[in-house]
């Protein structure tokens, strides 16, 4: 530890060639890339359950409303401009269900989630599968006469409905 400054900054010696045992090579960087391998299959499987989680909710909903009297016409429609999760006829009305499920509150309500921007989103997806009825389901298309936007949040097992929620 020769120099004064480099003893006041409190580094100590610092070699100018890297440490490396003899016969080392890049293989030693290679482990790290294995672990982030096994991290990522823990996150998948995490992403796992919340897609089960998921799909559970849309299950449970679309039961709750057959119950009440609605006709499920499509389920997890998808467009270029977005997904709609659950799509009900209830007379002549369109019944559009965006369902959030949560384990928990901890993170906020699963209402909450429903931002302005994913309102956005499911309305277009909406004009997106409206036009596609017209195109392959016209019987269908003729009758509908309004449109509603109803929001399904499962917080553990406790299924809440907001109609005509945006």
């Amino acid at each position: 530890c020769g120099s004064e400054s480099v003893r006041r900054m409190g580094v100590g010696h610092v070699p100018q060639e890297p440490i490396r045992t003899e016969g080392a090579s890049t293989e030693l960087q290679r482990l790290k890339h294995r672990r982030t391998a096994a991290k990522r299959s823990v996150d998948s499987g995490i992403a796992a359950r919340r897609n089960a989680r998921g799909r559970w909710a849309e299950d449970c909903v679309a039961r709750w409303y057959e119950q009440h009297g609605y006709t499920v016409v499509a389920r997890n429609f998808r467009s270029k401009r977005g997904e709609l999760d659950v799509v009900l006829m209830h007379g002549t009305e369109l019944v559009v269900c965006e369902v959030k499920a949560r384990a928990n509150n901890a993170f906020g309500f699963a209402a909450e989630a429903v931002t302005p921007a994913k309102q956005l989103k499911v309305r277009r997806a909406t004009f997106d599968f409206v036009e596609h009825l017209r195109v392959n389901d016209s019987a269908l298309h003729a009758r509908i006469r309004s449109t509603r936007f109803d929001v399904a949040t499962m917080t553990g097992v406790q299924l809440e409905v907001l109609p005509n929620a945006f």
